[in-house]
């Protein structure tokens, strides 16, 4: 089982191809701009994410509903009808 590392500790290999390509997919830029931002602002994640305003945080919403009262029942909800 993996252990799940936070953002702030993950840097980026801007010689990793492999690497490179699934981060910009995870930033949606290009390799190209994610290798030039590297280069303005250094390989650690959370700092790529600010450059590109996409720092806010991230909810997983399965979690969120889990220690929510309010929310867990929010999935069961639904303004469609149900179909038979």
């Amino acid at each position: 089982m993996s252990r799940q590392v936070p953002y702030t500790d993950v840097l980026i290999d801007p010689m990793n191809e492999l690497e490179v390509q699934h981060w910009a997919g995870f930033l949606q830029v290009q390799t190209y701009e994610l290798r030039a931002a590297i280069k303005l602002v250094g390989p650690r994640l959370s700092h790529l994410r600010r450059y590109y305003g996409k720092s806010a945080q991230i909810i997983v919403l399965s979690e969120r509903r889990a220690n929510s009262p309010a929310l867990r029942t929010a999935s069961t909800w639904s303004a469609f009808p149900r179909l038979a």
